[in-house]
């Protein structure tokens, strides 16, 4: 039954991820000298082609390439959600928060930090007119956190923010925070109540990983550069437990120094991927494990609601390293520093 419902979308997508760059693309990248030429490089390459062929790479400033390599990602989900089924929707408009979110982290930096306003946010646009509640041009209109709550009216993440702004600790941290927790909260819900069998199963792996990983990252940083009582770690933590089991968690959090926390988090499921870091670049190693988990499933499951997961995961990585390839180039980092930024 999976079979017949998902072929023809697994088809699209495997041609989508066709276009995907390749490593030999990323190293490319690190050797450019200028914003310009990573531009140029990335017009010659079908996914970015359409949108970049019309631009100027000399003329373009950091936010406008940034935003156009971001409306890439928004073009393949737009193109994927009008091939896909009502079935299939379901999923993808419960993956749509990811976006939403960070819109709103987005506005929110630039609130709290006063730093640049967004008043052109044209890779939201299309994208937020078809698939969200949120009044785009109000959202960005606001300059403080009241008017921005006033323009979520009628959204769900009013009384988010809402919350946070009459707590007693209100900095860019408890925001961002909340709107995380908020996510993952909702996204789990919607993966336990609204996807039916096989498709459930492989999005629970694939949401599950991602928790614990965000949880592990969490719960490190937390130690090694806050020093956080094991009372501030369990209120940034997501309060759904995966593979990592609640005595394990509590381990952690209550962990006297960095080591002891490393040799507790290498017991868990997650060990393996910790083993030849020293010391443990953890995000990297988390990365990795969200890559072999997604290969296990596209490998296990190619015709449920992984393919898109999949498909969207990599595309958001691909994206993130093109606009860090960007950022390094701008500085005049080395060819072999980039690299590692990258890797």
């Amino acid at each position: 039954m999976s079979l017949f419902r998902y072929s023809g979308l697994s088809a699209k997508v495997r041609a989508t991820s066709g276009k995907l760059l390749t490593q030999e693309d990323f190293l490319r990248l690190s050797s450019l000298s200028s914003v310009p030429e990573v531009i140029a490089y990335l017009k010659k390459k079908p996914s970015y082609a359409a949108i970049l062929e019309k631009e100027d790479e000399r003329n373009l400033h950091r936010g406008q390439a940034e935003g156009l390599i971001m409306q890439s990602l928004f073009t393949d989900f737009a193109r994927l959600y009008r091939f896909s089924n009502l079935e299939q929707r379901q999923f993808l408009n419960g993956y749509f928060m990811r976006y939403e979110i960070t819109f709103l982290k987005a506005v929110i930096r630039s609130i709290l930090t006063r730093g640049e306003p967004l008043t052109d946010a044209e890779e939201y646009r299309e994208i937020f007119e078809r698939h969200s509640a949120i009044p785009l041009r109000q959202a960005l209109n606001a300059d403080t956190m009241e008017g921005l709550i006033a323009a979520l009216s009628g959204t769900v993440y009013r009384k988010v923010l809402s919350d946070v702004y009459g707590s007693s600790s209100r900095e860019l941290f408890d925001y961002e925070l909340a709107l995380d927790l908020f996510f993952f909260s909702e996204y789990w819900k919607m993966v336990k109540k609204e996807l039916k069998s096989e498709d459930q199963e492989a999005i629970t792996q694939s949401a599950g990983a991602e928790i614990d990983a965000v949880n592990l990252t969490w719960i490190y940083r937390a130690k090694k550069y806050y020093g956080m009582s094991a009372a501030q770690i369990y209120a940034l933590i997501v309060p759904i437990h995966y593979r990592l089991t609640r005595d394990q968690v509590k381990r952690m959090a209550e962990a006297a120094d960095v080591d002891e926390l490393l040799g507790v988090m290498e017991t868990t499921k997650y060990g393996r991927f910790l083993e030849g870091e020293e010391p443990p670049r953890l995000e990297h190693c988390m990365d990795a494990m969200q890559e072999a988990v997604h290969a296990v499933l596209l490998r296990r499951k190619p015709y449920s609601a992984a393919c898109l997961d999949v498909y969207l995961y990599r595309k958001e990585q691909e994206v993130h390293r093109i606009i860090t390839a960007m950022e390094c180039v701008r500085y005049g980092l080395p060819s072999d520093k980039i690299r590692e930024y990258l890797a």
